[in-house]
């Protein structure tokens, strides 16, 4: 595995952790109806109290309570400068980000807590709902959830980078609105005034369950218990990420008091059109891979993103930064995330989002005591 390239170090932050234990107020003697005064007995000692044990009845996505079912909806959701403020992304569990031409990224969002919990609501729009790649096919693998999109490559001179190629063949069911294969197209619809469908689609998530016809069965599975704080990793300020060469294309600030982080898109706060409100995210995930031009056919401006094998990774979890690394040694394989020290990573209970950076480029940390360090991960 290679290593970090620090440009610049940060300052080492020592922190010590003092306890300190209260001793038990002695009893008063006790006196015996007697002229004889009896010894005083030595005060029992008090029994630590039991750890709370972990929650069982958790989400297997958020690691949240209150919801236990598995039917997750992944789609493909545009991130174009004119898709945003996108509709509902903030309600998904997981979000992939991935290069998508060379100079913009796009959203593989998993739904599942919102549609399978005892309050999901009557109807949940999202998007702009746009193509897939066949790196994002591969993501949804991990998760076997049924796919939404609006169609995608499908005469490239590759078969690798074909959404109909290798790629399609464990995908068991569909919502596909566009090119060859479109099915259950009828789902779509414009999702704002003076669109086509094709090109500014929503769906309605509630409508895409109700025609959910397996049961799927997830190669991934993240931790979120027990529960880790990492109070022994420096705390950020604001990280950003270089995806495309010299600019900070997005970048997270770490709200100490609601203990999450918010999202910014090409320096502006990243909102959803749903809420109104700057997205938030509890767990940040830089997974560094290979990321190159496809060259599939005349003008083409797609990508090779190599979803399979190893490289450095960074995490944000409780605002602290941890170094580590990640591997999907074959596509028929999760994802394990490890730190330095070796451990599996745990993550806090709340939504995840995973960057797929590109190998090389730079990750800038501010930290909370004011010191920066510049980060260049690698893809092995």
């Amino acid at each position: 595995m290679k290593k970090f390239l620090t440009v610049m170090l940060a300052a080492i932050v020592a922190c010590s952790i003092f306890t300190a234990c209260s001793q038990p107020v002695e009893e008063e003697p006790s006196v015996q109806p007697t002229v004889i005064e009896a010894a005083t007995p030595a005060p029992a000692e008090t029994p630590a109290p039991e750890a709370s044990a972990d929650p069982t009845e958790i989400s297997p996505t958020t690691g949240l309570p209150g919801n236990t079912v598995y039917k997750p909806i992944m789609v493909q959701i545009d991130n174009a400068d004119a898709a945003r403020p996108q509709t509902g992304l903030s309600y998904a569990d997981i979000v992939y980000e991935t290069d998508v031409d060379g100079g913009d990224t796009r959203f593989t969002a998993l739904y599942n807590d919102a549609v399978n919990g005892t309050d999901a609501p009557d109807e949940l729009i999202v998007g702009p709902v746009r193509s897939s790649r066949y790196y994002h096919q591969w993501i949804q693998e991990e998760w076997d959830a049924l796919y939404v999109h609006m169609g995608g490559p499908d005469t490239t001179t590759d078969d690798e980078t074909d959404i109909w190629g290798s790629s399609s063949e464990h995908i068991r069911q569909r919502i596909n609105g566009a090119g060859r294969h479109a099915v259950n197209h009828d789902l779509f619809f414009p999702l704002k005034d003076g669109y086509s469908e094709s090109d500014y689609a929503g769906i309605d998530l509630m409508e895409a369950l109700a025609i959910y016809d397996y049961e799927p069965q997830a190669l991934q599975s993240f931790a979120f218990y027990p529960a880790q704080d990492y109070t022994d990793q420096p705390e950020i300020q604001e990280i950003g990420l270089h995806f495309f060469g010299d600019r900070e294309f997005a970048s997270y600030e770490y709200d100490a008091d609601a203990d999450s982080l918010l999202r910014f898109t090409r320096g502006k706060e990243h909102r959803d059109d749903a809420t109104g409100e700057q997205i938030t995210v509890q767990n940040a995930v830089i997974q560094f891979v290979h990321d190159a031009r496809a060259n599939d056919g005349p003008g083409s401006d797609r990508r090779i993103v190599d979803v399979k094998g190893s490289g450095d990774a960074l995490f944000v979890i409780h605002g602290k930064l941890i170094k580590g690394t990640w591997e999907r040694p074959t596509y028929d394989s999760p994802t394990s995330y490890t730190l330095e020290s070796g451990e599996e990573l745990t993550l806090a209970p709340g939504n995840t989002w995973i960057t797929m950076m590109p190998s090389g480029r730079e990750v800038t940390v501010t930290y909370a005591d004011g010191t920066d360090e510049t980060i260049v991960g690698e893809a092995d």
